[in-house]
C-alpha cells in the first residue's frame, strides 16, 4: 500500500520529468529558444522584432525594405563572438492583402510570401544557422550566451545628384547615410545555453 506521503513523492518525481523532457530538445532563456538541427544551431526568438517605426512605414507606403540579421554565440555576456551567422533580407508588403513577402539577398537566394508581420520576422530568424563545429567547447563544456541583432541597410534614396558632382552637399548626404548604416545595431542577448539533443535537419 501506498502512503500519502509516498503518493506526493511519486507524483513530484514524475511532474519533474514531464518537465525535463522538452529541455532535452532546446534550450530558452529570455525569450531565445536554441535548436540543435543536424549539424547546426537554429534559433528562435518570437520577441525579437525588427519591422517597427519607420522601416515599417516605408514597407506600408509600398517601398522595400533592407534588413541584416545576425546571430552571434557568445563565451560570456558583452564578449565578442566565438561564431557568427549573417543574412541580409529584403522585405515588401502587399498593400491590398496586407501581408509580408521575404526574400534572402543572396546567389541562390529563398522567397516566403503571404505572412503576417511576426511570421516574418520569425521565418528571417529561422534562416540563422550556425555549424554546431563552430561551437568548440561551448555549450557542451561552458555554456554560451546568444546574442540577436539587426540592421536596417536602406537609408532614404539619394536626390538627383547628375549635376551635383563632388559638391560639399552631395558629401554631407554620403556621410549622413553612412552615419545611419554604421550605427549601433538594435540587439537581444539572452543566455546562459546549454547546446541541446541533436534531433534530425528532416522534422520540421
Amino acid at each position: 500500500m501506498v502512503t500519502p506521503a509516498r503518493r506526493v513523492v511519486i507524483s513530484t518525481a514524475a511532474l519533474l520529468v514531464v518537465l525535463a523532457w522538452p529541455a532535452a530538445r532546446s534550450s530558452a532563456q529570455g525569450g531565445v529558444t536554441v535548436d540543435a538541427v543536424g549539424d547546426a544551431l537554429k534559433i528562435r526568438a518570437p520577441g525579437f522584432s525588427f519591422l517597427n517605426g519607420d522601416p515599417l512605414a516605408r514597407l506600408k507606403e509600398g517601398r522595400s525594405v533592407r534588413v541584416e540579421v545576425g546571430g552571434l554565440v557568445l563565451p560570456a555576456p558583452g564578449k565578442l563572438p566565438a561564431a557568427v551567422a549573417r543574412r541580409v533580407f529584403a522585405l515588401s508588403y502587399d498593400l491590398w492583402e496586407e501581408r509580408f513577402a521575404v526574400t534572402t539577398v543572396e546567389a541562390r537566394s529563398q522567397s516566403v510570401s503571404h505572412l503576417a508581420l511576426t511570421a516574418a520576422e520569425a521565418w528571417c530568424v529561422g534562416q540563422l544557422t550556425i555549424p554546431l563545429s563552430a561551437l568548440g567547447s561551448l555549450g557542451s563544456d561552458q555554456p554560451f550566451w546568444m546574442r540577436l541583432e539587426y540592421h536596417i541597410l536602406d537609408g532614404d534614396p539619394p536626390s538627383d545628384q547628375s549635376d551635383s558632382g563632388y559638391t560639399l552637399q552631395a558629401l554631407i548626404d554620403v556621410f549622413s547615410r553612412r552615419r545611419k548604416t554604421e550605427a549601433s545595431p538594435h540587439a537581444l542577448e539572452a543566455g546562459p545555453f546549454r547546446t541541446p539533443a541533436r534531433r534530425s535537419s528532416s522534422r520540421r
